[in-house]
């Protein structure tokens, strides 16, 4: 039994093609995915295949600030006035709250803080 030849559609001009070139693959969260194929003379408009693996190997994990608004509101809900700001880290460097008068420490028997 001989090889069928493989034909692809060519995701540039749309032309069949009995050489395609694995151009780019389609990951998807859930089922699965698919290649993309192009023609030998468009094939060269693509940027070259990435690895996924490598993808996750360079990424080094940056960490990022957080502002946290501290308002003070009628009981409407509407804002009253700006107490101010808190910018914070997230991520595995996290700073501590700062205790400031726009944020006041909790009094709660929960946070044990007075």
């Amino acid at each position: 039994m001989t090889a069928r030849p493989a034909v692809r559609m060519c995701a540039r001009c749309q032309r069949t093609t009995s050489k395609p070139v694995l151009v780019h693959e389609v990951h998807a969260a859930t089922g699965p995915g698919f290649n993309v194929y192009a023609c030998p003379d468009c094939a060269d408009h693509y940027p070259p295949l990435t690895d996924p693996l490598e993808l996750l190997e360079a990424e080094t994990p940056r960490p990022s600030r957080m502002t946290i608004r501290i308002y003070k509101v009628t009981p409407e809900g509407a804002v009253a006035q700006e107490r101010g700001e808190i910018h914070s880290w997230t991520g595995s460097r996290i700073d501590p709250t700062p205790q400031t008068s726009a944020f006041p420490p909790c009094n709660c028997p929960g946070c044990g803080s007075t």
